[in-house]
């Protein structure tokens, strides 16, 4: 029987899930066995660490599920760092590599997404032909699609030139709050003890050290968001205003992108995937909130996973029901 291989691959952690071609329905959501491993943005990995993931992956998967190798008749993989044509030609040219070790279908067809499309695929309700969909976990970014299909993007300049309202950027906040409230500069907040606590660090003065000799990483700085989140639920004033500022950036997002392209209507639906939305309730009600006041589209809640988007473009790209 064939099957084709859905795969969402970010920078934290990547996705691989398999369907049945002949018992494929978008508009039913089955409950998949799912592989996760880790991050494959080529951009933070290289090629070569990309490539040897997604091989593991994809191998354990077929072994696990007892799939045999040449039933797989096709692959989409939504992959993060891939938004430049050149990118995304050395991606298909790995996977296209990886298909021949592992002895795919000889015929099998690679489709490679950026990580963002496939994400906005699987967010849509299956009868939609436009949409816009807001990412925030680590990082932060958005697209759209217009009724037309063309592609609007806004954000996704990594942490140092963006990122804005990502978790990334609500755990600097944290620890520009506490250096502030050290300096009387800011409200006394318990992000204070909960940040030193996490960081094992005895005092405010410490984090000196821990920021810029110790070389922390995006993945660690973004750890901090649950922190602000926690301290919200006991009304701490200073991370209620972290979240709320971080839910008017996505916000922006939104409307950046409605000014890039005029197809992008205020009826338009909007969802949303990533961490920050899920365990935030602040931000998630600020940001629909601001989508009403600024007329930025509708909001309505994600109807699947990026990795059901990746089987929904690797379904399109199959003339026949089989091989």
């Amino acid at each position: 029987m064939p099957y084709v291989i859905g795969i969402d691959g970010g920078g934290t952690k990547t996705t691989c899930v398999f369907q049945k071609v002949e018992e494929y329905d978008p508009f039913l959501k089955p409950q998949r066995e799912v592989n996760i491993g880790e991050g494959t943005n080529p951009l933070s990995v290289g090629f070569e660490q990309m490539t040897d993931r997604l091989h593991q992956l994809v191998q354990y998967g077929l072994e696990a599920q007892g799939i045999l190798p040449g039933d797989v008749v096709g692959l989409c993989a939504g992959i993060a760092g891939t938004r430049l044509e050149a990118n995304r030609l050395m991606v298909e040219h790995e996977l296209k590599q990886l298909g021949q070790q592992l002895h795919l279908h000889p015929d099998a067809f690679y489709e490679v997404k950026s990580d963002l499309y496939v994400a906005l695929r699987g967010a849509m309700q299956p009868a939609d032909k436009e949409g816009i969909l807001v990412i925030c976990g680590t990082g932060s970014n958005a697209i759209g699609v217009s009724q037309a299909g063309h592609l609007i993007y806004n954000g996704g300049w990594g942490h140092i030139l963006g990122d804005e309202g990502s978790g990334y950027s609500i755990g600097l906040q944290a620890l520009k709050a506490v250096c502030k409230a050290y300096d009387r500069r800011e409200y006394p907040t318990e992000l204070t003890g909960m940040v030193l606590d996490a960081l094992k660090l005895a005092s405010e003065q410490e984090l000196i050290h821990y920021i810029y000799r110790e070389g922390k990483s995006k993945k660690e700085i973004a750890s901090l968001a649950r922190l602000v989140i926690e301290a919200s639920t006991h009304s701490d004033r200073v991370a209620v205003a972290i979240l709320s500022e971080a839910g008017d950036e996505l916000v922006e997002l939104v409307r950046g992108l409605m000014r890039k392209s005029a197809s992008l209507h205020e009826a338009i639906p909007v969802t949303v995937a990533g961490s920050i939305f899920t365990y935030s309730d602040i931000i998630k009600n600020r940001f629909v909130e601001g989508l009403s006041v600024h007329r930025a589209g509708q909001y309505q809640p994600p109807y699947a996973d990026p990795v059901e988007g990746a089987i929904k473009v690797a379904m399109e790209a199959i003339s026949k029901p089989t091989i």
